[in-house]
């Protein structure tokens, strides 16, 4: 007896790898977006004056 692949079972397949792959990419984003903000926060521009320069 023969099995064949059906055109769902391919799909569905295709569908898990991508969705996987998918799942992965957000995964590694989110274990990384606290460092990120960590560093923005860290190299954050200070100004230089606290005092606004249009004060007459």
């Amino acid at each position: 007896m023969r099995r064949y692949f059906t055109l769902f079972g391919i799909l569905a397949a295709t569908i898990m790898r991508k969705m996987n792959s998918l799942f992965s990419s957000i995964d590694s984003m989110l274990d990384v977006q606290p460092k990120i903000i960590r560093r923005l926060l860290a190299s954050q521009l200070k100004p230089i004056k606290t005092y606004s320069t249009n004060n007459i």
